[in-house]
């Protein structure tokens, strides 16, 4: 078991602060430049290549958290401001458009960065198994509580589940604590497909003062890899 916090949270605001400068960041060092009688002459073509392309990284890396922080609010955001962005660029040039789709991005970054920050706070701390360490302990006396937060047709879909799981999905867990209450002081390991949702319901655990829970690292789709024995699988 370790206790190990990744973050690569600092990706879309550094993708979306390279994809701003060089389309404001240049557009003023143009001006100095001028200023000091110094003409800086730009391929207009080049230079909306690439505002494009690091508006669209910047999109991407917000996806990539997205996806890592399961929330698809950013991502939306991030894609209507990258379609202005490239409207703007690649079609009739419209400042308005332009502006518009840099602040949807930066938003889209704002919103990211928040709920990355959220997320890194909360779940500080948390404890980890590894499947193989998981797959040893379960055959050991006492068996730790496995506690399955997928949704019920994930529960009993294609990856199948744990042998004795209990299933109480994380959107309903506040509601249904009081079924675990009875293993407040004894060994709870939490799964879910990869290990997001539970690092989230590892958090709700600890503040309702359960005092030994883990998260299976990789979840079931770790689990599978590894050819550990699943039940209820729907091929």
């Amino acid at each position: 078991m370790s206790n190990v916090r990744s973050n690569i949270g600092w990706l879309p605001p550094a993708a979306t602060a390279v994809a701003v400068l060089s389309c404001y960041g240049t557009t003023v060092l143009i001006g100095l430049l001028s200023l000091l009688g110094v003409t800086l002459a730009l391929d207009p073509d080049i230079w909306a290549t690439a505002i494009s392309i690091f508006a669209t990284l910047a999109t991407a890396t917000i996806g990539m958290s997205g996806r890592r922080l399961q929330i698809a609010g950013p991502t939306l955001v991030a894609a209507l401001g990258l379609v202005l962005i490239l409207w703007a660029m690649n079609g009739t040039y419209n400042r308005g458009v332009e502006f518009a789709g840099f602040v949807l991005l930066v938003a889209a970054t704002l919103w990211d960065r928040r709920s990355a920050v959220g997320r890194g706070t909360a779940a500080e701390g948390i404890l980890w198994i590894e499947a193989d360490a998981l797959a040893d302990r379960i055959n050991r006396i006492p068996e730790p509580i496995i506690v399955d937060v997928r949704e019920s047709e994930e529960f009993d879909g294609y990856l199948g589940h744990l042998a004795n799981a209990l299933n109480l999905p994380v959107g309903e867990l506040p509601d249904r604590l009081t079924q675990i209450d009875a293993f407040k002081d004894e060994p709870i390991v939490l799964v879910c497909r990869t290990d997001k949702r539970s690092a989230h319901a590892w958090v709700m655990l600890r503040d309702a003062g359960f005092r030994d829970v883990y998260v299976l690292r990789g979840g079931m789709e770790r689990w599978n890899e590894k050819g550990l024995p699943v039940q209820a699988r729907d091929i």
